[in-house]
């Protein structure tokens, strides 16, 4: 009897590590990934082409057109009337072949990046037509 008791003791210790070990923000984030996202953040970016020390700040909204998807203004450092589409999948955002600031002669860009502790750290490349540009950013809240 005693050994049963004791197992079943063990046995609940571990469902309850199981089922309340996560984080609140773990369980929202899986009910809505894209929420993570959304906000004001700041940017340290470095290009190959313009060096190191970019800062400034970018916006993401959620995409009207798809709940997956963000927009993310200012991206790039192009102003904040340019925004950038990109796909959330949990943790990942993917940033297909897209065209940004087609006024001026547009910029092709594409990337990938994670949300980690809190963080965007984002790879992506820029193609002005004349020049191909490899950025690696990294986006933080205040």
């Amino acid at each position: 009897m005693k050994n049963s008791v004791k197992q079943l003791i063990v046995a609940c210790t571990v469902v309850g590590f199981l089922m309340f070990g996560c984080e609140i923000d773990d369980i929202h984030d899986d009910l809505d990934p894209v929420e993570k996202f959304l906000g004001k953040w700041k940017c340290e970016e470095s290009s190959v082409v313009y060096g190191d020390g970019y800062n400034y700040d970018v916006e993401i909204t959620r995409n009207p057109q798809n709940s997956y998807e963000i927009l993310i203004a200012n991206f790039y450092f192009q102003g904040m009337q340019e925004q950038a589409v990109a796909l959330i999948t949990g943790n990942v955002l993917t940033i297909p072949k897209q065209i940004i600031c087609e006024e001026e002669g547009g910029i092709e860009i594409k990337g990938n990046g994670i949300y980690e502790n809190g963080e965007i750290n984002l790879e992506h490349t820029a193609f002005t037509g004349a020049d191909m540009d490899t950025v690696i950013a990294k986006y933080y809240r205040d």
